[in-house]
């Protein structure tokens, strides 16, 4: 009796279940100097340094772990997760 070796699957099913967390640092990159930029331009503009520039920080940084926070939880059961809009 001859046994078969352990279905293993391939590459680019690999990819696809690890896609949205190899994302994670990027979203978290730009979300922060996105935050950072804007405050330290409108720091720049209307002379307020540096109160803009920690507002942005820290809305950049807040922005990020929202992010994650969506990619790495699981969608909540039943909790108003409709986003489509419409009717299921």
């Amino acid at each position: 009796m001859v046994t078969e070796p352990p279905v293993r699957g391939t590459f680019a099913e690999a990819m696809r279940q690890v896609a949205p967390y190899l994302n994670l640092g990027w979203t978290f990159a730009v979300s922060v100097a996105s935050g950072v930029l804007g405050g330290w331009w409108l720091d720049r503009k209307l002379g307020t340094r540096p109160w803009l520039l920690l507002g942005g920080a820290l809305l950049g940084i807040a922005a990020a772990f929202v992010s994650f926070f969506r990619v790495v939880l699981p969608p909540s059961e039943g909790g108003g997760g409709n986003r489509g809009g419409g009717k299921e």
